[in-house]
């Protein structure tokens, strides 16, 4: 049987990709002297046809194909030979003409099939649900390019000198980041790194346009010598600096970047360093490197320099620093600095020459005092006379009332402030509920301050003092201070505006005679102030003073003493028996005196910006000792 031979085959399912022409390879191998195995790969077109070698239907997932065929030949030797007589005649001294035409075999060709075995093996694959060509795209990333910038040399590379074009694209050096496509409106694309010390750029991120060998080396400075270091100290171009204000960017000595960034602690991080910065002068401390373990360095790194036995586990257990060499003249800095516009004398009130440049005074200081304050609170309640109020603990440094309307209650209770009660004796004019408000204080000196918050105090800490607490600064006032008289004298007239030192013009007729009758002054009610006491008659007049003004009138028949508004005492007492007779109406007595409140200025500032709140308040609280023992600890 000769011609094609077709077999009808059943289907199984593989998915593939489609095609748009038919094709048939076939390849063969021998399997035996005399037989070899053939494969034939077939595929469609996509339209239902493989050619000349069979159709397929889509539609039924049916298919004939020819596997086998009669047609082929093969070339064969022919070993037929001459008889014997007839070699001799013609090889031993016959015809030598036609000696060489009959002495061998002859070639042929011969008819030979395939055949489809029973091992035969068949294998269908198609593809699902295609009715056009498919399109697919796939990512690729390609591998970093390596390239040695300076091959023929071991110098050190000058940041920021390299230049070259690669592939039609321009490169860059920045501080040891490469950067491609970069213009006067474009930044350009960050597309690798550059190791200064061993001359070698990296690339992870290129075009392929054109050759790879389109290299052209525009620009490279290398130096003889690098210069590193492990530890910087700088100081910013102006100050003060805003907390978390200074970011600073430089380049090890391979071109890695290194960013070191200051906290609102003052603390400098980032890899491989660590530092601080003074924000009032603007210094700067880093360091580079990194604790690393000593079980990791090999016996090479122990001998070189920074390695010392003794540092190991010095801050970190089983670690040991480890210097980071960087390039110094990389380093760029960004701070952000306060600026203060000149203070004015006039709208402050007092010279602000020995003031700080900002106006601002430190609270706390190293070898000054302070003073831990807590103050907690008894829920309102309504009080009864005799009833007693135990605040729960000891030692109090003052108890108060304070009436439903806000405002403190100063009468009808005694506290013992050792015990930590309060008993109320009259509620008398109390507007109820009430709240009782009790505090306990230390008064401690300051050891050490840290921007971050941190205060330091000598000794211990004699109160349990719970979450909420402050501490407060004391101003520490410098001797003995006790009211006194500083200067008296009579004049004959005044003006009423000029407060002198001295007498101006004559004395009066009349006189107060303070040797028999001194003036009385108590700490509680004096303070320092000039008064002037203007006769109206011969025995009455008026005191006025230089900042306090009228406080009220007095006649010369009885003791005089006006009240203190503050301290409910006396500001001064003048006994009736100190005046003299002589006194006429425009006299003047002039009193000055020196009060036991040390004075001090206190100015609120408020800075530039909106509003954020209303209500703001701040106390001043006195604090005085006496030249005796405590009572209790």
């Amino acid at each position: 049987m000769s011609g094609p031979r077709y077999y009808p085959v059943t289907l199984g399912v593989t998915n593939t990709t489609a095609t748009t022409s038919s094709t048939h390879s076939r390849t063969s191998f021998f399997t035996s002297q005399t037989q070899d195995t053939v494969r034939h790969e077939l595929t469609d077109d996509g339209l239902g046809s493989f050619g000349p070698d069979g159709t397929i239907s889509y539609a039924s997932r049916t298919l004939n194909v020819r596997f086998v065929e009669k047609t082929l030949t093969t070339e064969g030797y022919n070993s037929d030979h001459e008889d014997g007589a007839a070699f001799e005649s013609s090889g031993l001294g016959g015809n030598s003409s036609t000696a060489n035409s009959s002495k061998g075999g002859d070639y042929s060709t011969s008819a030979v099939g395939e055949q489809l075995l029973a091992a035969s093996t068949v294998f269908v694959t198609y593809a699902e649900t295609f009715a056009s060509p498919q399109t697919h795209s796939q990512t690729y990333s390609p591998p970093t390019v390596t390239i040695d910038l300076a091959p023929q040399t071991k110098d050190y590379i000058v940041p920021n000198s390299v230049q070259f074009t690669w592939m039609g694209e321009v490169f860059q050096d920045f501080d040891g980041v490469m950067v491609r496509g970069r213009s006067g409106i474009n930044p350009g694309i960050v597309c690798g790194q550059l190791d200064y010390s061993a001359g070698v750029c990296r690339l992870f991120d290129y075009v392929v346009s054109g050759s790879p060998t389109d290299f052209v080396l525009q620009s490279l400075w290398t130096v003889r010598q690098i210069w590193t270091t492990a530890s910087i100290f700088l100081r910013t171009l102006s100050a003060p600096v805003k907390p978390a204000g200074f970011v600073m960017n430089l380049s090890d000595a391979q071109g890695d970047s290194i960013t070191a960034t200051a906290g609102i602690n003052g603390l400098i991080t980032g890899p491989r360093l660590r530092g601080i910065i003074d924000y009032l002068t603007g210094t700067v401390e880093l360091q580079f490197g990194d604790y690393v373990l000593d079980t990791d360095l090999t016996p090479a790194q122990r001998l070189e320099w920074w390695y010392n036995a003794a540092d190991i586990g010095a801050v970190q257990v089983g670690r040991i620093w480890r210097p980071w060499p960087v390039d110094p003249t990389t380093l760029r800095y960004n701070s952000v600095t306060y600026f203060y516009l000149p203070i004015d004398a006039e709208i402050l009130g007092l010279d602000p020459v020995r003031l700080p440049q900002d106006g601002r005074a430190p609270m706390y200081r190293a070898g000054r005092y302070q003073v831990m304050v807590h103050t907690g609170i008894i829920t309102p309640g309504t009080l009864a006379p005799g009833q007693t109020i135990n605040a729960g603990r000891v030692r109090l440094a003052r108890m108060r009332v304070i009436g439903a309307a806000g405002v403190p209650i100063h009468t009808g209770y005694t506290a013992n402030l050792d015990a930590g009660t309060l008993t109320v004796t009259d509620v008398s004019g109390w507007v109820q509920p009430v709240t009782i408000e009790h505090t306990i204080e230390q008064l401690a000196r300051t050891r050490d301050v840290q921007i971050n918050g941190d205060v330091t105090i000598v000794g211990q800490l004699t109160h349990d003092f719970p979450v909420g607490s402050i501490v407060a600064s004391a101003l520490a006032v410098p001797g003995n201070l006790r009211a006194r008289v500083t200067a008296k004298w009579d004049q004959e007239t005044w003006n009423g505006i000029t407060w002198a030192n001295t007498i101006e013009g004559d004395a009066a007729p009349g006189t107060y005679n303070d040797a028999l009758a001194p003036v009385e002054l108590t700490n509680a009610g004096a303070l320092t102030e000039k008064f002037a006491l203007r006769f109206t008659t011969s025995t009455s007049f008026q005191c006025i003073g230089e900042n306090v003004g009228f406080i009220g009138t007095g006649s010369t028949a009885v003791d005089f003493a006006p009240i203190n508004p503050i301290s409910a005492a006396p500001y001064f007492t003048l006994r009736a028996i100190g005046w003299g007779a002589g006194w006429a109406a425009g006299n003047v007595l002039f009193l000055h005196f020196a009060g036991a409140i040390y004075p001090f200025a206190e100015v609120r500032t408020v800075q530039m910006g909106p509003a954020v709140g209303t209500d703001y308040s701040y106390e001043v609280l006195g604090r005085g000792d006496v030249d005796r023992p405590p009572s209790g600890p």
